[in-house]
């Protein structure tokens, strides 16, 4: 069935309260699961992080037994070097023992010195790890939480973009697809808004550009499908638009 143009501007007028229902629900439902995938990153970042942080406390612990393994050794020369100098009887080599006695007992300070150190950072940092560790556990916690919180949410949305879709298919129907075409090309290009009405009796109402008098008659005639010449929204002359040419639609 042909539609006149007045037709044709409900229908679409209609659309595009449609669109800017189905527009909002999609980008509430975005943002949820932004919001829920930016969590998601933050957890997988402190997770990569910990590792790390483990696989340093691996290596210091590594650094440690070596440390340890060389005080030990050391010991035991110092240990032996005694026991030489017990059985020493020639002063040349009582002097020599005795300076590598001394030898060793500054390696033996030296590793101590380490080896505390050592103990001191590592048993820091275990329980820097500790605190992370649970600080992660708890983001998890939390970020399961919200997404089974959301997970319903984000259903009921669904439903209702596919219900709505529905809804303006039916709408839509009967509509040649080129002017569809042409008003959701619009939509996009001007921020859900493709159809309004004229103002202040020669205006377009979205771009409040002066529309020539020939387009104004033709809109009041409904002779044809107008469009303002300057940002291509279809135009309308109704008395229940309101002052910046928005519909006013009935409920």
């Amino acid at each position: 069935m042909s539609m006149n143009p007045q037709q044709i501007i409900d229908i679409l007028r209609k659309l595009q309260a449609i669109d800017d229902e189905i527009r909002d629900v999609r980008s509430t439902r975005n943002r949820m699961v932004s919001n829920l995938e930016k969590l998601e990153a933050v957890l997988e970042t402190r997770d990569t992080q910990l590792n790390e942080m483990r696989n340093k406390l691996s290596e210091a612990e590594t650094w440690h037994r070596k440390k340890s393994v060389e005080l030990e050794e050391e010991r035991e020369k110092l240990n032996k070097a005694k026991a030489k100098l017990n059985s020493v009887t020639r002063s040349k080599e009582y002097v020599a023992v005795n300076r590598e006695l001394d030898n060793v007992r500054r390696n033996i300070q030296t590793r101590e010195d380490e080896v505390e150190k050592l103990t001191l950072a590592i048993a820091e940092f275990r329980s820097t790890i500790e605190r992370e560790d649970e600080k992660v556990r708890d983001l998890r916690v939390a970020a399961n939480a919200e997404a089974e919180s959301n997970r319903d949410r984000l259903g009921g949305m669904d439903a209702r973009i596919e219900a709505v879709e529905r809804r303006r298919n039916e709408v839509a129907e009967g509509i040649e697809k080129s002017i569809l075409k042409r008003y959701r090309k619009v939509f996009d290009a001007r921020d859900g808004t493709a159809v309004v009405g004229v103002v202040d009796e020669d205006a377009c109402g979205g771009c409040n550009m002066v529309v020539q008098p020939r387009f104004v008659e033709a809109i009041m005639r409904g002779t044809s499908l107008v469009q303002c010449p300057f940002c291509s929204r279809f135009l309308y002359i109704d008395s229940r638009s309101d002052q910046d040419g928005q519909p006013e639609l009935a409920a």
